[in-house]
């Protein structure tokens, strides 16, 4: 007899922790944590997704990684669910802006520059402050010549990119009855206050900069020197990767 719950259900193995997952599909996502072992999102598990099919050939999980520390990789604050194994795995190290392991984008060591053989940031470039074609320009420059640049960042259809603050230059988050307002002087003198801050994990948290379009995205990362980039709406069933829209990603650029 058919069993009508699971119609619609996709059981997968999760490919960072392992564990056997079920799902409804139409539950998967881009934010939603449907493992209950590790709590990763479809968005996390494309990351490895991508990277174990750039460096390996083929889709395998995060647990059957080769150990490879010949291997040489930068996650730029990337979730500690899958950078801790990562690192067990291959020479990666996670990177903050803020505290140690510290690596700013927008200004990079050149004794770092060509050194990776992979580059991941997951939903970090919307929060860099502009211009954010610096940022791109430099993750190239990291980049082996074989090397690979794996991210996601939240895009839209827009002809162009909506960049929240373009004249950025000296700011502060301040707080005003309650609520938090940006103040920034811009670099011919000029005060700006900015009012309905959006910041991704609540009030208070990361200030979004920007929502980037994608065609103006695309375009950032051909001008940065990427010689090939690749939008992934192709699912993954085994490792519970599918998509339900087609906006925000995951994107592979070759340099």
């Amino acid at each position: 007899m058919l069993d009508r719950s699971k119609i619609g259900v996709l059981t997968y193995c999760c490919n960072i922790c392992g564990a056997f997952c079920e799902s409804k599909v139409n539950d998967l996502g881009r934010e939603t944590p449907p493992c209950a072992q590790c709590g990763s999102t479809v968005r996390f598990r494309a990351m490895i997704h991508l990277l174990s099919q750039a460096l390996f050939g083929r889709s395998i999980a995060l647990p059957d990684f080769p150990i490879r520390k010949d291997i040489r990789g930068i996650g730029l604050s990337d979730w500690i669910g899958y950078a801790v194994p990562l690192a067990q795995k291959l020479n990666y190290t996670n990177t903050f802006y803020h505290q140690g392991p510290c690596l700013d984008i927008s200004d990079i060591d050149s004794s770092l520059e060509g050194t990776l053989d992979f580059l991941i940031a997951t939903d970090f470039f919307e929060h860099m402050v502009p211009p954010i074609s610096v940022a791109f320009e430099n993750s190239r420059k990291l980049l082996k010549p074989t090397g690979v640049f794996i991210l996601t960042v939240p895009y839209g259809k827009d002809a162009e990119t909506q960049e929240h603050f373009p004249e950025l230059f000296q700011y502060k988050i301040l707080e005003r009855e309650g609520k938090r307002l940006l103040k920034n002087i811009t670099r011919n003198g000029r005060e700006q206050i900015f009012e309905h801050l959006k910041f991704h994990g609540g009030d208070g948290a990361t200030l979004e900069m920007r929502l980037f379009s994608e065609p103006a995205l695309l375009k950032e990362l051909a001008q940065a020197g990427f010689r090939e980039v690749k939008i992934y709406s192709e699912p993954d069933w085994v490792h519970g990767i599918y998509w339900t829209h087609d906006w925000s990603l995951p994107i592979l650029a070759s340099k």
